[in-house]
């Protein structure tokens, strides 16, 4: 049976679909609305929130290192110069460090000026040295005074103690400010201060660039050395120079650097060099005391000189003094014990054509060798204890063939029984 609505139920039923339908329509009027402004937010947001996170990351970051280089017991970086792969430093400076270039010496020949044996002039004495690019000719010179005329026994013309504390040249005058021991310290008297001042001044105008030197004293200027005025520059003194102009200075000059020179390879054991020095006719012969015995001393030619120190012979050089017993050594063992067993380059005294050395042993080198040119290399004495008994020497002698100065014989010397 089916029964029948009633009209306000009917009513009420269309009431709520119209109702309906309107909150569709309404809905659908909001959605059009507001999509259009959704879709011009979403982007402006994006950007907002992009640029954010870059805040955010920049700033952790920058905390996170300024706490890692500041924690405790943790080591600053610091870069290593001119290490490979190292291009900074600790400062956080990119540039790559500055290499340093290695120091480059130069040989160069300087003529110094010493006193003369009395004392009245300068004479001239060339030296090779080694020096640094960055070193000034000037305080090399100085230096090389200091350390005295290898080519006598008068020792250095520096007073001792003296300190050069500045030097350099300015429009040709040359200023030598020196320690108050360059005064304090002279032996005194007008000669040795005219050879002192001569010596430094005349050296040292041998530079093109040093027309005059300044003398100062702890930096200020002194009005007298001792007896020299000592307050103005002083200029190159020519007339204070003795030039070896007779034969003889001259072969004294050049047989003192050939005995330099040999001294040098006899040091070094360069036996190549002293081979082309030997006597072509006399050889080279070896005497182990200043009696030189022309039946049982030992002679070589400048071949044999250039393998001995190889060679495992044992010769026998004579007799010991004393025991008499012989002295049967290598050749590298004599060498040792009876030709540069001492520094003979910095030797005390070097003599000329004289005996220094005395002892009880027969000398007869000028009788051996009648043309001869003697150089000895002297020693006073090393122990105290001796007085004087422990003196030993070096001779070394020489002999002209077709103008060319060769060496003769190599003597040892000391004090014998």
């Amino acid at each position: 049976m089916r029964i029948e609505k009633s009209t306000d139920d009917k009513m009420l039923t269309i009431i709520r679909m119209v109702d309906t339908v309107n909150k569709k329509k309404t809905n659908q009027k909001k959605s059009t609305k507001t999509k259009p402004q959704t879709n011009v937010l979403k982007p402006v947001l994006a950007f907002a929130v992009i640029l954010a996170l870059i805040g955010l990351a920049f700033f952790f970051g920058t905390r996170y290192g300024s706490m890692k280089n500041r924690s405790a017991g943790q080591p600053q970086p610091t870069a290593i110069p001119n290490k490979p792969g190292n291009g900074g430093t600790a400062s956080g400076d990119n540039k790559p460090a500055p290499t340093k270039a290695a120091v480059q010496k130069q040989n160069v020949t300087l003529t110094l000026y010493f006193p003369s044996a009395n004392g009245d002039s300068v004479v001239p004495e060339q030296r090779l040295v080694q020096v640094n690019q960055d070193e000034m000719l000037e305080e090399v010179i100085f230096r090389q005074l200091q350390k005295g005329s290898l080519n006598s026994n008068t020792g250095g013309i520096i007073p001792e103690g003296t300190k050069l504390l500045s030097i350099g040249t300015k429009e040709g005058i040359c200023t030598l400010n020196l320690s108050a021991e360059f005064v304090d310290n002279n032996p005194g008297g007008t000669a040795f201060e005219a050879a002192l001042i001569n010596s430094v001044v005349n050296s040292l105008t041998e530079l093109s660039q040093v027309k005059k030197v300044q003398f100062l004293i702890n930096g200020q200027k002194r009005e007298v050395y001792t007896h020299i005025s000592f307050s103005e520059p002083f200029e190159r003194n020519e007339n204070f120079i003795r030039k070896p102009d007779s034969a003889s200075e001259a072969i004294e000059n050049k047989l003192r650097e050939l005995g330099e020179n040999t001294l040098k390879a006899l040091r070094d054991r360069d036996m190549e060099w002293l081979s082309s020095i030997v006597h072509p006719d006399k050889k080279l012969r070896f005497s182990p005391y200043t009696y030189v015995d022309p039946d049982n001393s030992l002679v070589f030619t400048g071949e044999e000189i250039k393998t001995l120190m190889e060679s495992k012979k044992v010769y026998t050089w004579g007799a010991y003094d004393g025991s008499g017993e012989p002295i049967q050594l290598t050749f590298r063992e004599y060498l040792n014990a009876f030709v540069y067993d001492q520094d003979f380059l910095n030797t005390e005294q070097v003599g000329y054509n004289r005996f220094i050395g005395q002892g009880n042993t027969i000398n007869n080198l000028f009788e051996a060798y009648p043309e001869g040119k003697l150089l000895e290399y002297y020693f006073s004495g090393f122990d105290p204890q001796y007085e004087g008994l422990d003196w030993e020497s070096l001779k070394l002698v020489f002999e002209e063939k077709d103008g060319t100065w060769y060496l003769v014989c190599i003597v040892h010397d000391q004090w014998t029984i």
